[in-house]
């Protein structure tokens, strides 16, 4: 998730060449304190709302995304989705097939946050990628559809990416208009997509993410 000059993206996939350098967050602020106890009590408001009897196939969620949200796919073919594809591919197979990138599977974790080693470690990055994005597509692959919302203002931009084998939606927004949008479409989505009883009785991921999203 990334906010600043209101851009803002929503289980965005940055890729494996990312790096986040955190620094010790145990002294947190009051404000912080408060936020957290805040999103404590509304999570567990949501976890008692939710049950299994409202949920829908990936397949069904592809067309609410058109019909119910207004949105408009892009050609799965530009150099704009393919690029996106080839970075969410590489991510899903380091999530979910790291054995198919032998040695690049696991990389060793960053050294320090001296700018060099910052430098090295991206390099490393960069050639999990690579190696990643070579696996034949035989042995892994994903069904990524972009999707973008038009705006007569050109500064407002909207996208959602939704992947049906692993159950992927996520998105990104510039501008005012637009990062409020964003906020409202992933919770519909979500909802739409919902969770069914093993979901809730094993905690799975799906809905994990159900949860997260409604409780921001």
């Amino acid at each position: 998730m990334k906010k600043g000059n209101k851009a803002y993206r929503i289980n965005g996939e940055d890729g494996p060449t990312s790096v986040f350098i955190l620094k010790n967050t145990k002294n947190r602020t009051l404000k912080q304190r408060l936020y957290k106890m805040k999103y404590s009590r509304r999570k567990k408001r949501i976890e008692r709302m939710i049950t299994g009897e409202s949920h829908h196939s990936m397949e069904d969620v592809l067309a609410f995304a058109v019909n119910e949200c207004g949105l408009t796919e892009l050609d799965r073919d530009s150099s704009e989705v393919r690029e996106e594809y080839n970075q969410l591919r590489a991510s899903f197979l380091l999530q979910y097939k790291p054995e198919l990138l032998g040695e690049y599977a696991k990389l060793p974790p960053l050294a320090s946050e001296e700018p060099e080693a910052v430098i090295a470690h991206l390099e490393k990055c960069k050639e999990q990628c690579q190696y990643a994005m070579a696996v034949p597509k035989e042995l892994f692959d994903i069904d990524m559809h972009k999707y973008i919302k038009k705006y007569s203002d050109i500064n407002e931009k909207l996208d959602v990416v939704i992947e049906t084998k692993y159950g992927y939606i996520g998105g990104g927004a510039c501008g005012a208009r637009a990062v409020k949008d964003l906020h409202e479409m992933m919770k519909r989505l979500h909802k739409y997509y919902g969770v069914t009883q093993e979901d809730i009785d094993n905690q799975t991921e799906r809905y994990k993410n159900l949860i997260r999203t409604l409780c921001e």
